[in-house]
C-alpha cells in the first residue's frame, strides 16, 4: 500500500483498518478517518490564523464506494470503537446543557408563592432542543436549528452524514436543493436562516464549524440526471469543498483460513482501544476555544510552492471539473493542516511546516483517484455495451424512440418498463462512450418535434444538419 505523511496517530490507526478492510481502497479509509478527526477537535471550538485571517479547519468529504465495500460500517466502526471516548465527552456536556435549561424554565414558570406551575413548565420543556452529534434529517430548518443550539451550548460543530449520497441527489427537490445550498455556506461557518412568509427571519448563525461525510455508489454517478447534477455541484462550489475519494469495484481478497481470521479480529479490538485511549488524551490536552497561527514558514516556504504548483496542473488540464477540484486543493490543505496541528502538537499553537507538508500529502493522495471518476462508466450493467453494440452494427441507421424501447428492448438485457424508465439515463451514456470513441450519436426531431430518432455515426464521416440538435440540448 501507498504510504503517506501522516501525524503518527493517523498513520498507525490507518494501519489497522486498512488492515481490517483489505479490500477498500486506503484514499476512502483515510478521508473517513480524518472526517471523525474534525468533527471531534472543531468540537471544542478549534480555529486557525492564517496572516490575519481566522477560519475553521472543517472538513469535507465525498466516498464513493462499490455497494458492499463497508462504507457505513467503516464509518461506524470509527464511531464505536476509535471516538467513543469524544462522543461519550459529546454526550455528557449535551445532558448537563440540557438540565440547565430545564432548570431556568423551572426557575421562571413559578407563582407568587415561588411554587413551579406545571402546566407551563411542561410546555416550554418541550421547546428545549437537544444538542446532537451529527444532523440527519437533511432540512434547512434542521440545520439551522441544529446549529442555534450548539452555539448556544457553546461546544460542538455540525456533522452531517448521508449513507445514500446518490438517491438523496436523484430525488432532490427544492427543499433538498436548499439544504445543500446551505451546507455550501455552512463550509465558511455561515448557516443561514429560512425566509419566512410571515414573522421576522432570524439572523443566519455564523462561525459555527460545519462538517460532511457523504458516501455513496460511485455507479449512480456514472450517466444520466445524476452525472449532470455532480457536474453541477462542482460548479456551483459544494463539490469543489468536499475531498472525493473514488474506488472501482474489484475482485475482493479472502482470508480462508478461520483461524488467521479469528485472531486479526482479536488483534484489531485491542488495536482499536489503545488508540482510542491516544486520540482521548490528545484531546483532552487541546485548549478549548484555541487558534493555532500557520507560521511564516509553512506558508512561504511549504504552502506558497503548492499553490504555484496547483496552478500549474490547472493550466495543464483541459477538463472543467477537473481544473475546479484542483484549485480548490490548495484551501483544502489550510484546513487540515490545523487538524493536523492539533493532532502532533496540541499544546503548541502554532501550525508549522511538517503539518503543512502532512496536509499536502493527504490531499494529493485522496484526490488522486478524481480523473479516473470523472471518465467512470461501470462493468455491472451491460445494458450500456448491448446498446452501444446495437447502435455500433447499425452505423448510420437510425432508430425512433418507441421502436427502440417497444421493439428493440429484447437485445438490450432488460425488461421493457426497466428500459423505458431509464431510457434517457442510457441514451445520455450512450453519447458519452461515442465521443470518447470518436463517434457521435446524432438526435433529430421528426414529425413536427413529435418525436426523436437516434443515429450513430463517425464524426469525419458526415457532417452534421443545420437542424441536429446536441443531446445537451435535449436535456
Amino acid at each position: 500500500m501507498t504510504k503517506i505523511r501522516l501525524p503518527k496517530i493517523m498513520n498507525e490507526t490507518l494501519d489497522v483498518f486498512s488492515n481490517r478492510y483489505v479490500n477498500t481502497s486506503k484514499t476512502a479509509i483515510t478521508s473517513i478517518q480524518l472526517l471523525k478527526v474534525a468533527q471531534m477537535i472543531t468540537s471544542k471550538g478549534v480555529r486557525y490564523k492564517n496572516l490575519d485571517t481566522i477560519d475553521i479547519p472543517n472538513y469535507y468529504a465525498i466516498v464513493l464506494l462499490p455497494s458492499g465495500g463497508g462504507k457505513d460500517r467503516i464509518s461506524n466502526e470509527y464511531d464505536n470503537l476509535i471516538f467513543k471516548p469524544f462522543r461519550d465527552w459529546f454526550k455528557e456536556k449535551a445532558e448537563v446543557y440540557y438540565l440547565e435549561k430545564k432548570q431556568k424554565i423551572r426557575e421562571e414558570y413559578t407563582d407568587k408563592n415561588n411554587k413551579p406551575i406545571k402546566q407551563l413548565i411542561k410546555e416550554a420543556e418541550k421547546s428545549i432542543r437537544y444538542p446532537v452529534l451529527e444532523v440527519v434529517d437533511g432540512t434547512q430548518e434542521g440545520l439551522f436549528e441544529d446549529a442555534k443550539t450548539l452555539k448556544e451550548a457553546g461546544f460542538g460543530a455540525v456533522t452531517y452524514k448521508m449513507s445514500e449520497f446518490g438517491m438523496f441527489l436523484d430525488s432532490a427537490q427544492n427543499t433538498e436543493k436548499q439544504f445543500l445550498g446551505c451546507l455550501y455556506d455552512g463550509y465558511d461557518g455561515k448557516i443561514p436562516s429560512k425566509s419566512i412568509k410571515h414573522g421576522k427571519r432570524e439572523a443566519s448563525i455564523e462561525d459555527m464549524p460545519v462538517n460532511c461525510l457523504f458516501l455513496s455508489d460511485p455507479t449512480l454517478f456514472s450517466s444520466g440526471n445524476l452525472k449532470n447534477m455532480f457536474n453541477l455541484l462542482m460548479q456551483t462550489g459544494l463539490g469543489r469543498r468536499c475531498v472525493i475519494s473514488f474506488q472501482k469495484q474489484q475482485d475482493k481478497i479472502i482470508e480462508y483460513d478461520k483461524e488467521v481470521a479469528f485472531r486479526k479480529e482479536q488483534q484489531f479490538y485491542k488495536d482499536c482501544k489503545k488508540l482510542s485511549e491516544q486520540f482521548m488524551e490528545i484531546f483532552n490536552k487541546i485548549p478549548i476555544n484555541a487558534i493555532y497561527e500557520i507560521t511564516e514558514e509553512a506558508l512561504k516556504d511549504i504552502h506558497y510552492l503548492y499553490k504555484v504548483r496547483m496552478e500549474e496542473l490547472e493550466n495543464a488540464t483541459e477538463d472543467v471539473l477537473r481544473k475546479k477540484e484542483i484549485q480548490s486543493r490548495q484551501h483544502k490543505a489550510l484546513k487540515i493542516a490545523c487538524l493536523y496541528a492539533c493532532l502532533n502538537h496540541p499544546t503548541e499553537l502554532v501550525v508549522n511546516a511538517e503539518d503543512m507538508l502532512q496536509a499536502i500529502d493527504t490531499v494529493e493522495f485522496i484526490s488522486q483517484n478524481f480523473e479516473t471518476f470523472l471518465r467512470y462508466k461501470p462493468k455491472s450493467d451491460d445494458v450500456y455495451d448491448r446498446l452501444w453494440d446495437f447502435f455500433l452494427n447499425n452505423l448510420g441507421r437510425g432508430f425512433k424512440r418507441t421502436e427502440l424501447i417497444y421493439k428493440y428492448f429484447n437485445n438490450f438485457g432488460i425488461s421493457r418498463d426497466k428500459f423505458k424508465d431509464r431510457f434517457d439515463d442510457y441514451i445520455d451514456s450512450i453519447a458519452e462512450m461515442a465521443k470518447d470513441k470518436g463517434y457521435m450519436l446524432k438526435i433529430d426531431s421528426i414529425n413536427r418535434n413529435s418525436g426523436t430518432e437516434y443515429r450513430l455515426i463517425k464524426l469525419e464521416e458526415q457532417e452534421l444538419g443545420e437542424d441536429t440538435k446536441m443531446l445537451e440540448d435535449l436535456i
